[in-house]
Parts: structure tokens; C-alpha cells; sequence
């Protein structure tokens, strides 16, 4: 586990112990594991029960998934697409869930950042992350979203390793406003 993982677990409520978002984590895991066919609805519904269980924050659903759910191989397993339905349930397209949705993805991929723009794309290309979102994330500095465990110089190599989407997110939609007009 790298450090981020094990500061974000006792940042995601520094009054809890550390081993209660843990706890939750490694229940929603174990969830995951003997149920490989849940359903999104039962997903969400583990998630928010371990969440509640653990006295964390509604917007913490989804740091519990991405860590119960992600590894930094996520591509090689394509772990965005099989997750994608549990995804779109717990930020039920809510865009401050989106918002700690990539932060979540910035402690995921803190030790590798080249990894987080593809994690990016592949968010954004599945329909769990709206290009809005992506937008207000790459036009701010550090927010309340980013982590403490993620410092201003991981976060903004992780910035640099995504610029290209963000490029082509702007591209993309200068097309498609040239081709209203």
C-alpha cells in the first residue's frame, strides 16, 4: 500500500481511528470478492453501509470503491469498464461525487502518475465523469478535494500527465461549437 493509501485512510476523518475506513475498505473488498456478480444497486448499497458503519462522510462512498476496487493495473483488467455501473451509482452523476471521484483517482495513482490520465480518459469515455467536471478539475490548483496525502507536486505532475486529455477535451469541444454554428 502506497503512503497515500495509508494517509488517506486516517485523513478521510482524523477523528476516526485508523483502522475504521480500513475496515470499510477491506469489507467492501472482501464484498467484492465473494459476490462477483453483485449488482450496482448491491454495490452501492455495501458501500454506503460501510461508509455509514464507519461514521465517514457521504462523498467518502466513493474513495471506499475506487480502493476497494482499483489497482494501479486497472487497464490491464479493464477494471473501468467492469466497475463502471457501481461507479455511476455511487456519484449518481453528482458533480462534487465526480470531484472526489478524481481525487480518489489522484491517490490511486499518486505513485505513478502517468497511469492518472488514462484513468481519466477511460472515466470520461465510460460516461462516469463529464467533461465539465474534468474541466473545473484541470482550470484550479489545489481544492478541498485534493487530498492532504496528495502533495501540490504530485498533483500537478498528475495535472501535466493529463494535459493531452484535457487538450483534447477543449479540442473537442471547439468542434462541436464551430459545428453548431
Amino acid at each position: 500500500m502506497n503512503d497515500c493509501a495509508l494517509n488517506h485512510l486516517y485523513l478521510f476523518n482524523s477523528v476516526l481511528p485508523f483502522s475504521t475506513t480500513a475496515l470499510a475498505v477491506e469489507a467492501t473488498k472482501k464484498f467484492l470478492s465473494e459476490n462477483p456478480d453483485a449488482t450496482p444497486a448491491a454495490i452501492s448499497d455495501k458501500v454506503a453501509n460501510e461508509q455509514m458503519a464507519s461514521g465517514l462522510k457521504s462523498q467518502d462512498r466513493i474513495h471506499i470503491f475506487v480502493r476497494a476496487a482499483f489497482t494501479t493495473d486497472f487497464f490491464k483488467t479493464k477494471q473501468v469498464a467492469k466497475n463502471a455501473p457501481s461507479i455511476s451509482k455511487i456519484t449518481q452523476g453528482k458533480t462534487v461525487m465526480e470531484r472526489h471521484l478524481i481525487s480518489a483517482c489522484e491517490c490511486l495513482c499518486v505513485d505513478e502518475p502517468k497511469k492518472f490520465a488514462v484513468l481519466l480518459k477511460q472515466l470520461y469515455d465510460e460516461d462516469i465523469l463529464e467533461e465539465d467536471t474534468i474541466m473545473e478539475w484541470a482550470g484550479e490548483g489545489r481544492t478541498d478535494y485534493t487530498l492532504d496525502s496528495v502533495d501540490e507536486e504530485q498533483r500537478s505532475s498528475m495535472r501535466a500527465e493529463a494535459d493531452p486529455v484535457v487538450t483534447w477535451l477543449q479540442e473537442d469541444s471547439s468542434d462541436e461549437e464551430s459545428d453548431s454554428d
